[in-house]
């Protein structure tokens, strides 16, 4: 019997990527966002060191993190990007979010009091300048993180919300042929008969 295995992958073709110039062009705008609001919030500590004043320093800290994000994204946005790549992005982009909330709020709240008190000065612009740069980042935040979460169904969330539906996952298929086996047929055997046999009872 002759058997012979063959072992076909229906699964060799990788899936392209989506959204690789949305994510670059967007990667570009956080870095140049972030690099402002970095400068602005080391304006506002110098500010503040000089009249002995605590700041949380949330204009660095936050603009360090958005410049993170921003080069992230236009290295993940290269057409000779990996899945690690649009993974890390997609997860450094939605923690970035919560630095772009801090930044809104708490800006927002000084430039608030700060317009009650002294209007129009140079750190209510800049508070007011801040807390709008973190409510546009956060909208450039989420957007990124939704480009790719989409970009791939390989991607650490792609495949449970945003995999193309009816999409059969990957099989391998065995063929397995086998050549038939022919028994021949016995073929009947005579037993000579010894000399003399039939003549013993004639003599």
């Amino acid at each position: 019997m002759v058997t012979q295995m063959q072992q076909i992958n229906m699964a060799t073709e990788q899936v392209p990527f989506k959204n690789l110039k949305a994510i670059m062009v967007l990667g570009i705008i956080e870095t140049v966002l972030g690099s402002l609001i970095a400068i602005l919030g080391a304006v506002v500590q110098v500010q503040y060191l000089q009249v002995g004043a605590l700041n949380l320093a949330e204009g660095i800290c936050c603009g360090i993190w958005i410049i993170i994000v921003g080069v992230l994204g236009i290295f993940a946005g290269r057409s000779q990007t990996t899945i690690s790549l649009i993974n890390a992005h997609l997860g450094l982009s939605i923690t970035a979010t919560i630095f772009s909330m801090v930044l809104l709020g708490v800006d927002g709240w000084v430039a608030s009091l700060l317009g009650s008190v002294a209007p129009g000065s140079a750190l209510h612009v800049i508070f007011s300048c801040l807390a709008i740069f973190g409510f546009i980042s956060f909208i450039l935040l989420i957007t990124s993180s939704a480009l790719c979460c989409s970009a791939s169904p390989n991607t650490c969330c792609g495949s449970c919300c945003c995999a193309p539906p009816n999409v059969p996952p990957p099989q391998t298929v065995q063929i397995v042929t086998q050549q038939p086996a022919y028994q021949s047929t016995p073929q009947s055997q005579m037993t000579p008969t010894q000399p003399g046999s039939y003549m013993d009872g004639y003599n």
